[in-house]
């Protein structure tokens, strides 16, 4: 059974409706965000980053993010 190594919460800003996860390196993002992001999609996938939408125009949302060991 996995078990939990990390978590951490973290503030994102959210601009326009959107905000986005992408790889750290940009020479891995053949497009960086906002190009692409679509508008009422809660969740679109692109090479190397994920777009997420919220309702919200313009706000911090709160993020959790946890490292397990194995596969949930």
């Amino acid at each position: 059974m996995a078990s939990l190594i990390r978590r951490q919460e973290h503030s994102v800003n959210v601009d326009y409706h959107g905000w986005a996860l992408q790889d750290f390196d940009d020479a891995q993002v053949p497009v960086l965000f906002p190009e692409g992001f679509e508008s009422g999609t809660f969740l679109t996938a692109h090479p190397g980053r994920l777009d997420f939408y919220s309702a919200g125009h313009t706000h911090t949302a709160s993020l959790t993010v946890e490292v397990w060991d194995g596969d949930l």
